[in-house]
């Protein structure tokens, strides 16, 4: 089973990996024209995800929300740090861009990470408010990211 979840996260990977692809080369012909059009496309995405989450997680809560993070993580091997979960928190640190959005910009990065936004929302069925104190995308050393329910 091991071997599977490692097989699924080098997948799941290579999937971020070629989303976060596309949106850098689109927004590197468009600029910020095209920010809008990333924001709607992973906000979409990030109810769908968050679905999913739904029927999958036996609770819901901020605290199941960073055991799914865990789990991805295990399987992604992105480096993640959990440092505070509550019930109405979740504060964690990663060293890897799982989009691989290094060096671009920290517009580019909130656009596409509304998709995490709205699926922790979507998973909680409350509106959650998202701070990046830290991404890669504008040269820091890990990202580093509080969802807290509004």
């Amino acid at each position: 089973m091991e071997q599977a979840a490692q097989g699924f996260g080098s997948m799941l990977k290579l999937m971020m990996m070629g989303i976060g692809s596309l949106s850098k080369a689109f927004y590197n012909k468009y600029g910020e024209e095209a920010l809008p059009i990333i924001t709607e496309v992973a906000k979409q995405g990030g109810v769908e995800y968050g679905k999913i989450m739904q029927q999958m997680a036996p609770a819901r809560g901020m605290k199941a929300a960073a055991e799914s993070f865990k789990v991805m993580d295990s399987m992604m091997k992105m480096g993640t740090e959990i440092v505070e979960v509550s019930d109405d928190t979740f504060h964690f640190r990663v060293s890897k861009c799982p989009l691989g959005i290094e060096g671009t910009s920290k517009k580019l990065c909130e656009a596409l990470m509304t998709n995490d936004k709205e699926m922790m929302s979507t998973f909680l069925g409350k509106e959650v408010d998202m701070k990046i104190l830290k991404s890669v995308a504008v040269g820091d050393k890990e990202c580093e990211v509080i969802y807290s329910v509004k």
